[in-house]
């Protein structure tokens, strides 16, 4: 068999549950790639982009932390959040982007200098997950 069973849960939703033939992650360790009857594993995982492999067609998805399990030809990544490149909105990201861009100027500190920079930093990697989409 070349194909194992991968699943991407978020505390929202299950975003992924499909057969594939391999799925790259970002670990905190570097990239990892996953491929059928892979040796048991566990990782954390950074916030990133993961790409899947099915069928001869890659899917991408943003995914803020968490870990990976692979184990008896399956793999679990449970993370704080999962989006898909088709549920990406070029628009929105942009606001998004931009006002966290205004928080930081405006010196901001704590806990809102935190959340605008995670802000920030999500709505950069939204962006080149959508530009690589567009390019392909």
């Amino acid at each position: 068999m070349n194909q194992f069973q991968l699943s991407i849960v978020t505390p929202q939703r299950e975003a992924f549950a499909e057969h594939v033939h391999s799925v790259s992650v970002p670990s905190t360790a570097g990239r990892l790639t996953i491929l059928p009857r892979h040796a048991k594993l566990f990782a954390s995982l950074s916030e990133g982009a993961i790409k899947i492999t099915q069928d001869g067609k890659e899917q991408h998805l943003a995914i803020g932390g968490g870990f990976i399990e692979v184990g008896n030809n399956s793999v679990t990544i449970l993370v704080s959040r999962a989006i898909h490149a088709h549920e990406l909105n070029e628009a929105e990201i942009e606001k998004a982007k931009k006002s966290a861009q205004e928080l930081l100027a405006k010196a901001t500190k704590g806990a809102e200098r935190e959340e605008a920079i995670a802000q920030l930093r999500r709505s950069m990697l939204e962006l080149k997950i959508f530009e690589h989409i567009r390019r392909h």
